[in-house]
């Protein structure tokens, strides 16, 4: 036994002198070219091979087999030296010297500008207002709200009639647009308002400015450019209901919407209704082109009105493509300020202090329907966006006969009635050819037709 084991002990000693003697051990060492100084941390890396120095440069690689090895010397700040080393029994200590290396960077431009500088270089000044600024500063009409934005102002009549003006310019020197469609109306008077559910609106974008070259001729003086709504999320049910209400026109009213996505198709809808009563100034009689007129409460007679609004949205969205159609209906009733619309009222036997919530002569219904859809298809860098609107706005003032000059007393109340069909269609096209440019290209149609009645001149 004692025999056997002696044996095997032999045997793998021979093996072990055998293997040290075909096996071999590199040591080198890295230094500053320059100042003969050590480095340290510098890597050593050949075929199966890798070693990096220590704090006195020096390196070691043990159990490298005969042969020729080519070994690459690197360190950060230095360039690379490359070695061929014979690897044998009478082999030298290897000795690199690196040289450091210097990085020239190109100049560094840096560029930046003050908001208020880049607003004075720039033809027009665009503000985004947000829902949260919108359920802040909520008044009783669209364009009430809006007016809190510098440089915007509106043109009102009654309570709930208001009209933009940016920068001092209005009627069809702004254009209006809603889901991408251009809002027509009868927009050229002044006491001709915005037909627009406020509470069905998220984001405007007002452009201070000329903006022909997007939005049309009409856009001298700015854009009000109403954003699309956001998209529900994926397997969502979301409601809200809102109540209104108003000390100083004793405004009730209620505002419910919905909406809801499964996963490729969504949809949304409001009902918005609102009641209000004329409104109270801190005075009990006002003078108007000389004439005195007592004011009964306080209150600015016959500004009460009525608004009741209902839209419809159904979408489909899948990968590049999106798509939607809007419906929406906006119906209202608003008196005007009896003296604010002629003189006749001095001589008129109307009694408009009956209630502070009735309606009487002079006063508009309008009924503004529209449907519209927005299409997009993504190809590429390019994007397709296709709009199609049809609009309706119908209009009637009714005031009392009274005739004019020689004329004979009118039949009825209808002083002016407006009818106006407007058919839109909107294609353009967005591309990016490279990282620094952003190319739109497309055009605009809109077919109008305007019929107008009444006995008014």
């Amino acid at each position: 036994m004692i025999h056997k084991m002696l044996g095997v002990w032999l045997y793998f000693s021979l093996c072990s002198i055998t293997f040290a003697q075909d096996s071999f051990q590199i040591e080198g060492s890295v230094v500053n070219a320059t100042t003969l100084q050590p480095l340290e941390g510098a890597n050593i890396i050949g075929k199966g091979l890798f070693s990096i120095s220590s704090s006195t440069g020096t390196f070691t690689i043990k159990n490298v087999v005969k042969g020729t090895y080519s070994l690459t010397i690197s360190h950060i700040g230095y360039s690379s030296e490359t070695a061929t080393i014979t690897v044998g029994p009478k082999m030298d200590t290897l000795k690199v010297y690196l040289r450091e290396s210097a990085t020239e960077l190109e100049d560094v431009e840096v560029n930046g500008k003050t908001h208020k500088r880049e607003a004075q270089e720039l033809a027009t000044v665009s503000h985004t207002v947000s829902k949260d600024f919108l359920d802040k500063n909520r008044e009783n009409s669209l364009m009430q709200t809006l007016k809190n934005i510098p440089g915007v102002s509106t043109i009102n009549i009654g309570s709930g009639q208001s009209k933009p003006v940016i920068r001092g310019l209005g009627f069809n020197r702004v254009v209006v647009v809603q889901n991408s469609i251009k809002h027509e109306a009868q927009q050229w008077g002044n006491d001709h308002g915005l037909e627009i559910d406020q509470y069905g609106v998220e984001t405007v974008k007002i452009i201070k400015g000329p903006a022909s070259l997007q939005y049309g001729s009409d856009a001298i003086a700015g854009v009000v450019d109403i954003q699309a709504l956001k998209l529900p999320g994926q397997n969502s049910l979301k409601g809200e209901v809102n109540l209104l209400g108003e000390t100083n026109n004793d405004l009730l009213g209620v505002s419910a919407g919905i909406q809801g996505r499964k996963n490729k198709w969504f949809y949304r809808g409001r009902l918005t209704y609102r009641d209000y009563g004329d409104y109270k100034v801190p005075a009990d009689r006002i003078n108007y082109e000389n004439y005195i007129f007592e004011l009964h409460d306080n209150n600015l007679r016959n500004t009460a009105g009525k608004e009741a609004d209902a839209s419809l949205g159904i979408g489909f969205i899948s990968g590049n493509l999106k798509s939607e159609t809007n419906f929406s209906n906006v119906n209202t009733k608003n008196g005007f300020f009896a003296n604010a619309h002629g003189l006749e009222v001095r001589s008129s036997n109307i009694d408009y202090d009956s209630s502070n919530r009735d309606i009487d002569l002079p006063y508009h219904k309008v009924n503004h329907f529209k449907i519209t859809n927005n299409t997009s298809v993504g190809i590429g860098n390019h994007t397709l966006q296709l709009d199609l609107g049809y609009q309706n706005n119908h209009r009637e003032e009714l005031s009392e006969p009274v005739p004019h000059g020689y004329m004979p007393t009118p039949p009825d109340s209808k002083e002016r009635i407006f009818d106006k069909n407007t058919y839109t269609l909107n294609i353009k096209d967005s591309f990016s050819p490279n990282q620094s440019h952003d190319v739109a290209a497309g055009f605009n149609m809109e077919y109008q037709d305007n019929n107008i009645g009444g006995w008014g001149f």
